[in-house]
């Protein structure tokens, strides 16, 4: 699935902190986000939308978080070099509903 920089551009705009953009990433991938209980695995993304991404939560964490992009490395999507810069990949992702 492709996903847009735009799209991205936007859920930064609006959301207040990490969390909020965090949440908002997942549900542009998985629309029905609400029903998911647990996950395994990571969504993947092309390592160039992946560190676009990672600048936007590093801009976006507040002065307690030194700038650090804790939220996204710890629950954000995987990268990978083999996918192009805003391709998401679900396949190493397995929610449970």
């Amino acid at each position: 699935m492709e996903i847009a920089k735009e799209q991205v551009d936007n859920i930064f705009k609006q959301s207040k902190n990490t969390e909020e953009a965090l949440i908002a990433l997942y549900k542009l991938i998985l629309p029905d986000w609400e029903k998911i209980k647990t996950s395994k695995g990571f969504p993947l993304i092309g390592k160039e939308g992946w560190l676009y991404i990672c600048k936007c939560f590093i801009r976006l964490s507040k002065p307690t978080d030194n700038g650090f992009p804790g939220l996204w490395l710890n629950s954000g999507f995987g990268s990978s070099d083999y996918l192009p810069m805003w391709t998401v990949d679900l396949n190493h992702f397995y929610p449970t509903y």
